[in-house]
């Protein structure tokens, strides 16, 4: 089956541009023809689009680039000759064998297709090797090996370059104090994450660092923010990871993904894998799974926790909802299983506390303790919901409004409107996209707004939902 024409020039392009990469970066002879080669391979990409390309103004603008490719090409082949000239042993210590061997001569021709391979004319690998061996024969083991090692290593750099996204280089700025409760799962990651790094000389013997943490629990409990956590104040390197990151429409390709993604974390370790909704992508296994998603499993589980691989230094740290539909092997490499519940009475009067700060209001603590004491069953996300749309009733109250009064005149003069009921004898009839936009504010939020919010905005979790994560945390958890 041919290749699409897009993703031929795609593939031609890309080609080109690592290609160009590895021949300017490197100065060592191997690298630079191993950029040449991947130049030349771009090349034939683009000529082999070109033939099946039936826009002809498209056509005509990549043909003008390609004058300017096949210069470049000229330009690295006369580098790599003159390199080539320069490495070669002096005359008068070096003397050729009875193989009758022309060195290759600068030509003076354009660059140009030679039997439909775009490789150029007048450059040839040298035939004496600077050590006095005879060049490998095109069809040799050496040059079969060679040409595979330089697909091998192509192969792994776009691996390599497609996981780069997953690497998070700026900190979130979350910090631990930033999360209310959670108590001992903040002590389990630090277990994991801050210690080891700060005091290596005390994990030592039995007291070695874990390896693999699941954080599960009722949507909206804080597990990624957890994360979020680690990520800043942990001094490792930070892989976020999805399953659309490590998964590919093509046999194989997700495997080398998984291998790629576990072998740049132990070159950065010590290294933290972010598996967020894991579950996704590591449910139990069954009779009638497909071959694909099989091997997945299996290879992620063999590079989390397999014979032959170095794990420290390394913490996988996975996010899921339903911890019961994971895999069992996939449940025993996760060492520590923390339940992260809905806040407690606690935890969302801290939050309320710290949301509150945020948006003018005349709350008192008695509110602030009422509001907790009434939203039991709400996670932290329930909770942010209802806080917002609480601070939305103010803005509905100017939205409904008829009549508004002057609170104050501003420093240019200009009065600064509030709404207020039809009773108000300050009031003037107005309707608010009357009033320019810097002339209007709005009242503080009231207990009452927060009232009319709870009627509307109910819990996210069902009873049932709890009692399955109740019931798994005893099983197979620990509390968070």
């Amino acid at each position: 089956m041919s290749d699409d024409p897009a993703q031929m020039r795609d593939k031609g392009l890309e080609f080109l541009k690592k290609g160009k990469e590895y021949f300017n970066k490197h100065q060592q002879r191997e690298y630079r023809e191993k950029g040449y080669e991947l130049y030349k391979r771009g090349l034939e990409c683009i000529i082999k689009y070109l033939k099946s390309e039936t826009n002809a103004n498209i056509a005509a603008k990549v043909r003008e680039n390609l004058k300017v490719w096949m210069e470049d090409a000229k330009t690295m082949e006369a580098t790599l000759y003159q390199n080539q000239q320069q490495a070669a042993p002096p005359q008068n210590n070096y003397q050729p064998s009875n193989n009758n061997y022309n060195q290759p001569q600068p030509s003076n021709q354009n660059y140009a297709p030679n039997n439909n391979n775009y490789a150029p004319n007048n450059y040839k690998p040298s035939p004496n090797q600077p050590n006095g061996d005879q060049a490998p024969k095109k069809d040799s083991p050496r040059n079969n090996k060679s040409a595979s090692k330089l697909k091998e290593d192509d192969d792994n750099a776009k691996l390599q370059s497609n996981l780069e996204s997953a690497i998070v280089t700026e900190k979130p700025n979350i910090r631990w104090d930033d999360i209310a409760g959670l108590e001992q799962a903040k002590k389990s990651l630090q277990e994991a994450v801050i210690y080891p790094i700060k005091f290596p000389h005390l994990f030592v013997g039995m007291r070695t660092p874990w390896k693999g943490i699941l954080l599960y629990g009722p949507p909206g409990t804080g597990k990624t923010f957890l994360a979020k956590a680690c990520a800043t104040e942990a001094d490792a390197t930070f892989f976020t990871v999805s399953s659309a990151d490590i998964t590919s429409k093509y046999v194989g390709e997700s495997e080398k993904l998984i291998k790629t993604l576990f072998k740049m974390a132990r070159e950065k370790k010590p290294a933290i894998i972010f598996i967020d909704e894991i579950d996704s992508l590591l449910s139990a296994r069954s009779d009638n799974e497909n071959e694909a998603s099989r091997r997945v499993k299996t290879e992620f589980l063999i590079q989390m926790q397999g014979v032959g691989h170095d794990d420290n230094g390394i913490l996988v740290l996975g996010a899921t909802n339903i911890p019961w539909a994971l895999d069992s092997a996939v449940r025993r490499r996760f060492e520590k299983r923390i339940y992260i519940p809905l806040p407690e009475k606690p935890a969302r009067l801290a939050l309320l506390q710290k949301q509150l700060t945020k948006t003018p209001n005349d709350l008192d603590h008695d509110d602030i303790d009422y509001l907790a004491q009434k939203s039991d069953g709400y996670s932290c996300a329930d909770m942010n919901i209802l806080i917002r749309d609480a601070s939305y009733q103010p803005l509905r109250k100017a939205q409904n409004a008829t009549h508004f009064k002057v609170i104050q005149m501003l420093p240019n003069g200009k009065p600064l409107y509030s709404p207020c009921p039809p009773s108000d004898p300050r009031g003037e009839r107005k309707h608010m996209l009357d009033i320019p936009g810097d002339q209007l504010t709005l009242p503080e939020i009231t207990i009452d707004d927060f009232e009319v919010s709870l009627l509307k905005t109910k819990p996210s979790v069902s009873k049932d939902d709890l009692g399955k994560q109740l019931e798994f945390t005893k099983e197979f958890g620990i509390e968070g």
